[in-house]
């Protein structure tokens, strides 16, 4: 049983997203990501596969999120050209947290093993831009897998591997009709496996409680 998002305070987007395909300088695609800034979290990968992206392509990478390799990343976006890309928001709260899922085209995480053992699980974050409607590149490493079935809702790639992510990053950044059949099946995705309300009933079922208990009790 998933540890499930609660869809009231996720509720779908309220309107489309352009269709925009990174040809127009003044509409560049929006990659989010939202994480820690530590080593698992693969932001190293992400940014040399942006880095490698075509030049005639347009994109912004906006990041939240705190963490200890935040100098060392902006270092490594400077050293390769992508610094004006690129915003460092930081940590948000939930309600801002949410609009920049909304104000977004893509989502990319790249998870990967530290070289200490950790690694991610299944990501929030992975679910919580399912339920927006957003299409999820990520990884193989951790149990993005279970949320992402590759070319249904989302690309996964290999960790480690920043030549992989940009090719499933320009993909995505091309293809705005392709970004927005993944999120479409991304939303129903976390519906029917990822909400909360089915677990807390079988919860309460195996409590020999009514379902409806545990669901007051949440709120």
């Amino acid at each position: 049983m998933y540890h499930g998002l609660d869809l009231a305070r996720f509720p779908p987007p309220r309107a489309p997203r352009p269709s925009i395909d990174g040809r127009d300088a003044a509409k560049p695609v929006r990659i989010l990501s939202i994480g820690r800034l530590v080593e698992k979290k693969g932001y190293a990968d992400l940014l040399a596969a942006l880095a490698s992206l075509p030049r005639d392509l347009h994109w912004r990478f906006v990041h939240v999120g705190g963490g200890p390799l935040l100098r060392e990343l902006k270092r490594q976006a400077t050293r390769t050209e992508i610094g004006a890309r690129i915003e460092w928001l930081g940590a948000r709260p939930r309600d801002e947290v949410l609009e920049q899922y909304r104000r977004s085209d893509l989502f990319a995480l790249a998870s990967r093993v530290s070289r200490d053992g950790d690694r991610d699980g299944l990501p929030n974050v992975l679910v919580e831009a399912a339920s927006q409607g957003l299409a999820c590149v990520s990884t193989t490493a951790g149990a993005a897998g279970e949320l992402i079935e590759p070319g249904v809702n989302g690309l996964l790639v290999a960790p480690g591997n920043p030549f992989e992510l940009r090719m499933a990053l320009e993909r995505l950044i091309r293809e705005p009709a392709l970004r927005a059949r993944f999120g479409a099946a991304g939303q129903r995705r976390v519906r029917s496996t990822f909400a909360f309300e089915p677990g807390l009933e079988r919860i309460a079922l195996k409590l020999g409680l009514a379902p409806c208990a545990l669901r007051s009790t949440h709120r």
